[in-house]
């Protein structure tokens, strides 16, 4: 039964977006909440089985042949669970969000006709991202990879303007080009070393293989997940239309990079101390990046674009001291993923309000939320103050966890220089953030009376509580988060 709703989870919403492409208007707007629902209520459904059954891990191999060994299958573990409830959850409020978002009643991007391919688009990336997070095998995190990048190119292209077309072609090719690296070595060597293309035969690689496997794998996720040196394609992918930035950056593309790279180091085993080194450095260069470029940003989602190659750097951290063995590492990264994912919606669904409300992203033109729109004025506040790590929003409780991977430096006393770098971007988006709030929400009105909507209301509303609950709802699963490789 839990393998059957874990597979509907991914099923319906690929199905439902290949129907959405012939459907617009009320007809697309049904069918897509229909797939969105069905998936949530799926995924919510394998979750209750799994905790109730007090399962370590479910394994269900789908095809298995002699000369290749488990071709497609799915894992059901904590890891999955949890990420894969996070993506139908957020999937859905993003979703219910966009309903109103893509109407005929938004000032800077007037919908209503054509909503039904932004839709096809979203609902094939939904099924895509859960199908990845299930999946056992290489071949189908491939599949699912590459499915995720061509649902990423047309959401970002959607309004076909000459910047969303060259923006979604890059989103679409820089992460290609990790998978090619990543995936189609990984297959190589299932295919003609381990004959077997499953998560499990990894441990199995050959000692003097299995870190340049890993390094090839981790530029896949990499690519993925907007870092160090591929992170370019994420600020100019803030040309699609805002529910789906919230998804690519607060549960979905971004952060399956992160996952790919943790589920490799569950598999994989032990892995050479130069591996950490490696990561350590890349990761500290990833998070000047934003810590660079707040400063200077003024357009809402941009600040918020280089937020998240902060935040998939911050999970990129605790992968790092994974890379050690720590399964605290794994947790940290894992937790982080889950708190920044409401978070990150949060922010991404208040700047798509600047939109609709007030037809423009610019934050010096915005000021005066607390009487204009006041519900959005407070929840611009939570989201900012939530990235920079304070509580009471959950994401500061996954950041602080991160500090309990310093027992690291009885191997290494680099294991400073990324905890440094984290703590750094903290502050300096906090310092960002703060002046933003203070003009954007307590200055003087810029306009008389905005336009709203219940459901922007309640989508924002939501989001709140779940940025305040969402690491104490989490902390259960993470805390059964560990290591299958041999050795590890």
């Amino acid at each position: 039964m839990i393998g059957l709703l874990a597979a509907l989870a991914y099923v319906v919403p690929l199905i439902g977006g290949l129907i959405l492409f012939k459907l617009d208007e009320r007809k697309a707007d049904v069918v897509m909440l229909s797939s969105f629902i069905s998936a949530l209520i799926a995924q919510l459904g394998v979750a209750y089985l799994f905790l109730t059954g007090h399962q370590e891990m479910v394994h269900i191999p789908y095809l298995t042949t002699k000369n290749l060994g488990e071709v497609y299958g799915i894992i059901i573990d904590p890891m999955s669970v949890l990420i894969g409830t996070v993506v139908a959850v957020a999937g859905f409020i993003f979703m219910f969000y966009g309903v109103e978002y893509m109407s005929e009643r938004n000032v800077g991007h007037p919908g209503g006709k054509g909503r039904g391919l932004f839709y096809a688009w979203m609902t094939l990336f939904e099924g895509a991202t859960l199908g990845f997070i299930y999946s056992s095998t290489f071949l189908g995190l491939l599949i699912f990879f590459e499915l995720m990048g061509l649902a990423c190119w047309g959401v970002v292209s959607y309004y076909n303007t000459p910047k969303g077309r060259r923006a979604g072609f890059k989103a679409f090719i820089i992460p290609n080009v990790g998978a090619m690296i990543g995936f189609y070595t990984a297959i190589g060597i299932g295919i003609t070393q381990l004959h077997d293309l499953s998560l499990f035969s990894l441990s199995h690689v050959a000692p003097s293989v299995k870190p340049w496997l890993f390094i090839a794998l981790l530029f896949a996720g990499y690519t993925k997940s907007a870092q160090f040196p591929t992170y370019s394609w994420i600020p100019d992918a803030m040309e699609a239309p805002t529910p789906a930035s919230a998804f690519l950056h607060g549960a979905a593309m971004v952060e399956m990079g992160v996952y790919l790279v943790a589920r490799v180091l569950q598999f994989i085993g032990h892995l050479p101390i130069w591996v950490f080194y490696f990561m350590a450095i890349m990761v500290s260069l990833t998070l000047l990046i934003p810590i660079l470029n707040y400063p200077v940003q003024k357009d809402a989602k941009r600040l918020l674009a280089y937020s998240t190659v902060a935040e998939a750097g911050i999970m990129f951290v605790g992968l790092t001291f994974a890379s050690l063995g720590l399964d605290i590492g794994l947790k940290a990264a894992m937790f982080q993923l889950t708190t920044h994912a409401f978070v990150k919606g949060l922010a991404f669904l208040t700047a798509g309000t600047f939109t609709y409300s007030l037809g423009t992203l610019d934050m010096t033109k915005i000021s005066g939320l607390k009487d204009v729109l006041p519900v959005n004025g407070f929840s611009w506040a939570v989201a900012l103050l939530g990235l920079a790590g304070l509580p009471p929003m959950g994401i500061a409780f996954s950041k602080a966890e991160l500090l309990t991977d310093l027992i690291a430096l009885k191997t290494t006393s680099l294991a400073w220089l990324p905890i440094i770098m984290v703590l750094t971007d903290s502050a300096v988006f906090l310092w960002v953030g703060m002046k933003w709030i203070g003009r954007n929400v307590f200055g003087k009105p810029s306009v008389e009376k905005a336009p709203t909507h219940w459901i922007i209301n309640a989508s924002l509303i939501t989001l709140i509580l779940l940025t305040l609950v969402s690491a104490i709802l989490a902390y259960p699963l993470v805390e059964e988060i560990t290591f299958y490789g041999v050795g590890a």
